[in-house]
């Protein structure tokens, strides 16, 4: 029996991507550390259950410390390079938006979507783009990224559940990943360009990373991150069932 749930109106566009919200959930199971089910509400039920009911906070309204969001579209930040004339991606990343999963805008639009690469299954890809994105990997996280077959970056997590959860949101940031064990897979192919492809890996990745350690620092002192807190108070099965039991009453 699942503890936390995910509900879509039946009418949302959501209706039309089950498998992937059901792979979603599977991840933010692994995440959680839960169960997590997919429960689909007719509109009428929704209306009565979900909106106007303050046991719901609607996470896609605030960031990952609780702030409200302002709603605009993500503006390209300054390309800044260092002093050697190399790029600065360590001062680069941080000017980017609130992750999509906590309601930011996507860094790339749907339509510029960086899609998986086009390399052969086998063909390793090396050049000075993929060496400038595992460097800017290692600079913004401390983590290394080696050409892998296919035209991926593989790059190394602390775990299993972390190359998971990196995976996962990295994808809401219309940028593909995938994850194998405690191994992250981001595009690294051919004809990447410096201000484009190469920009949005490192920043995706590095965004993400800071999440993730963000909400260690806070479980390692006893307590969740903002982000999680949220989402278990929104995503409680049993916040369900009794927001179900007074409507029948």
């Amino acid at each position: 029996m699942s503890t936390a749930v995910l509900i879509i109106p039946t009418k949302s566009r959501g209706a039309y991507h089950l498998p992937d919200l059901q792979d979603f959930c599977a991840t933010l199971s692994t995440y959680l550390q839960e169960n997590v089910g997919l429960w689909m509400i007719e509109e009428d039920e929704w209306a009565t259950v979900v909106d106007g009911n303050d046991a719901f906070q609607r996470l896609e309204k605030m960031d990952h410390h609780g702030e409200p969001l302002i709603a605009r579209p993500m503006s390209s930040a300054p390309f800044l390079y260092r002093d050697d004339g190399q790029p600065d991606w360590g001062t680069m990343w941080q000017g980017f938006c609130e992750l999509a999963l906590y309601g930011g805008p996507p860094h790339r639009a749907p339509a510029d979507a960086l899609a998986p690469p086009a390399a052969a299954p086998e063909e390793i890809v090396e050049d000075s783009m993929i060496d400038e994105i595992a460097r800017g990997i290692f600079e913004t996280t401390g983590l290394t990224a080696t050409p892998s077959p296919g035209g991926w970056l593989a790059v190394q997590c602390d775990s299993k559940r972390m190359a998971a959860w990196l995976g996962a949101v990295i994808i809401l940031e219309n940028v593909d990943a995938r994850s194998d064990g405690d191994a992250l897979f981001v595009p690294g192919d051919r004809g990447f360009e410096l201000k484009d492809q190469v920009k949005s890996v490192i920043t995706v990745v590095a965004k993400s990373n800071h999440y993730w350690q963000e909400h260690l620092a806070n479980e390692a002192g006893g307590g969740l991150s903002p982000a999680r807190a949220g989402a278990k108070r929104v995503l409680q099965g049993e916040v369900i069932a009794r927001l179900r039991a007074q409507q029948a009453s």
